[in-house]
């Protein structure tokens, strides 16, 4: 069962609207969240746990390429990395953009409190383990979204 928003998101959705609505899928899918998570001089959105993986998700409500340029810190210490966009549509160009960058995407649109996968991200191998390390230290200290 789908749990939904206590309200209604408006077409003028805000960045912390998607990072709940994310949240809430993927807490739905059995994964762990941690928000606004520091890593290397910036901070993901979200932090997806499950099992031994780490994914990390960047957050937007307009100008995706941004949010790819962020994703490229996160993969020296994520398993899976992903972008998640609150936008009407999803353009060819930004699915394009993320399967060559073997990212995921969720689609979040406006007006509807659930997310969708629209592309599941692929295993990244580039993981430092020295950061990882120092990223799982810092994740310590943050408490887990409900």
């Amino acid at each position: 069962m789908r749990t939904s928003l206590s309200q209604t998101v408006s077409p003028g959705r805000h960045e912390c609207e998607i990072v709940r609505a994310v949240a809430i899928t993927l807490i739905e899918e059995g994964y762990r969240i941690r928000t606004e998570v520091p890593n290397m001089g910036q901070s993901a959105d979200i932090v997806a746990t499950r099992s031994r993986w780490l994914t990390a998700i960047e957050a937007k409500t307009k100008d995706w390429k941004t949010a790819l340029r962020q994703c490229r810190a996160h993969e020296l210490v994520a398993d899976f990395i992903c972008v998640a966009v609150g936008t009407v549509g999803v353009s060819d160009e930004l699915q394009q953009a993320v399967r060559d960058a073997g990212y995921g995407l969720m689609h979040c649109p406006p007006g509807d409190s659930t997310c969708k996968w629209v592309i599941r991200p692929r295993r990244n191998i580039s993981i430092w383990h020295p950061e990882r390390t120092r990223l799982s230290r810092t994740m310590r200290v943050i408490e887990y979204e409900s």
